[in-house]
Order: C-alpha cells, then sequence, then structure tokens
C-alpha cells in the first residue's frame, strides 16, 4: 500500500492555480434621499422609502444572484421617509462585476424616476426652496 504526499510547494501551486476560479465580491451601499415631510400637509411628497422598494424589484429582476440586505429608512409611521438606504452584494470577475454594478445602478435610477414620475416631479423641482426629487447615490 502507498501514501501519497503533496509537496508543499506542489500544494500552494495547486491553490494558486485555483484561486482565479474564486468569484471578487463587492458591496454596494445604496442611499435615496428626498424631502420628505408629515404624511397629512406633505401628502403628495415623493417617499424615499416607496423608491427604494421599486428599486430592489428592479435590482432583483437585474441581477437575481444579488443579495440585498440592510434596509432601513423614514424615521416614523406617519411620515413620508425623507431618506432609505440598502447595501447590496454582488458577485462575479472582473468586466462581470462592473457590468453588475452598472445594472444595479441603472436599477436605482429606474425606481427613483419612478416615484418621482409617480408624484410629478422632475430634477430641479423645488418645493418651499429644498429639492422636491429623490436623489440617489451607490457606493
Amino acid at each position: 500500500m502507498s501514501k501519497h504526499f503533496v509537496r508543499p510547494a506542489v500544494a500552494l501551486l495547486l491553490g494558486l492555480a485555483t484561486a482565479g476560479v474564486m468569484a471578487g465580491t463587492q458591496t454596494l451601499m445604496v442611499s435615496l434621499e428626498g424631502p420628505g415631510g408629515h404624511s397629512s400637509g406633505d401628502y403628495g411628497n415623493v417617499n424615499c422609502v416607496h423608491a427604494a422598494a421599486t428599486s430592489i424589484i428592479a435590482i432583483e429582476k437585474a441581477v437575481p444572484d444579488a443579495v440585498v440586505s440592510g434596509f432601513n429608512g423614514g424615521n416614523s409611521v406617519n411620515s413620508i421617509a425623507s431618506d432609505a438606504r440598502f447595501t447590496v452584494t454582488i458577485t462575479g470577475e472582473g468586466a462581470e462585476l462592473k457590468a453588475k454594478a452598472d445594472k444595479v445602478k441603472a436599477a436605482v435610477a429606474e425606481g427613483c424616476k419612478t416615484e418621482n414620475d409617480f408624484r410629478g416631479v422632475k430634477p430641479g423641482d423645488k418645493k418651499d426652496g429644498v429639492a422636491a426629487d429623490i436623489r440617489w447615490t451607490v457606493k
């Protein structure tokens, strides 16, 4: 009966050869900001939680293997959310990872545009001297 022994240098080379096959991971922080307001006096303002939810649905369609987590937004039960945040984790290599990140950004832009359009708000509109539309970042 013979015993097989793999030398440490060979094991290291085998490990390095297969390491390139592993997928990279990127975590994207999504942040939305709008005017918010009280649900009674400011009815009709854009809602960042609505825009974030619409964005997440679009992300799930565009990048099915993306993981969305850490959703947070608004500050009380009777207010129109002036902010929303969530994290998106994507995997891939090189160009694939960049393409997925671009799809996430496009989905967030679509979600915000949908909420702005629904409320009849255009980029640059102001209400009481404050931006009336939802602005977003993906970092």
